[in-house]
């Protein structure tokens, strides 16, 4: 599959993970399919890295929606404040990633380690206050090293996946109930290694390519999430 096919299959499951975020009462897979998403756009945001003309107005417009994500939810969350407040901000943490394979990326180039090497540390540690937190920068930085090498790739992703999710510790209980809470309904993150399945299948073609396609993500995202917590007055 394309580049555009997979991102608004994406976007579909993103929204059922958001209804089941805003509104409760939904059925208890939508969370299920929410944990692929992330990952699938966290990917073609290290294939951006490496076919944007130019990575600094990559990074500006991803800094530039954050704000636009960030004002946007301030004010509804002020208008609309019986509703589940909106902190959702996936634009800070892909443009924290992006700033993350630079300082790598310029690591690589100049050698200049007393300035590479804390700019890097400062992305990590910046990312983990945003919403992707460590799992964004583990999985970005797994689909930048492992890039073009699809087995070791999905080795490392899944087994990393596996123990930064605690799935391990949590069969390792021995209580069937404990194992099916924590794993199904507690915190289902362990379900991003399906994400695998969208990400092998792409074909390296960007599939639709024109201003639509580019800034549809950047549009689609803050606005359904504005519209299912204007949506979550009405429905309890």
């Amino acid at each position: 599959m394309n580049a555009f096919i997979l991102k608004i299959i994406a976007m579909l499951f993103m929204v059922f993970d958001h209804l089941a975020s805003y509104i409760g009462g939904m059925p208890i897979w939508f969370p299920w399919v929410g944990r692929v998403v992330a990952p699938i756009f966290m990917f073609f945001l290290v294939e951006g890295f490496y076919h944007t003309r130019d990575r600094k107005k990559y990074l500006l417009r991803l800094f530039k929606w954050a704000i636009i994500m960030a004002l946007g939810s301030f004010i509804l969350n002020l208008i609309v404040p019986s509703s589940e407040p909106i902190n959702n901000n996936i634009f800070l943490s892909f443009a924290l990633g992006i700033a993350m394979l630079m300082s790598i990326d310029y690591l690589k180039k100049s050698k200049n380690y007393m300035v590479g090497v804390p700019i890097f540390i400062l992305t990590i540690v910046l990312s983990f206050f945003t919403e992707a937190s460590i799992f964004g920068v583990i999985s970005i930085l797994i689909f930048y090293f492992f890039r073009g090498n699809k087995f070791k790739l999905s080795i490392v992703y899944i087994m990393v996946s596996l123990i930064i999710t605690g799935f391990f510790s949590t069969i390792l209980s021995f209580d069937s109930k404990e194992i099916y809470n924590n794993l199904f309904l507690f915190d289902p993150q362990w379900m991003q290694i399906f994400s695998l399945i969208f990400i092998l299948s792409y074909n390296g073609k960007r599939g639709l390519n024109n201003k639509f396609s580019k800034y549809l993500f950047y549009i689609f995202y803050p606005a359904h999430l504005w519209i299912i917590s204007l949506l979550s007055m009405f429905i309890k």
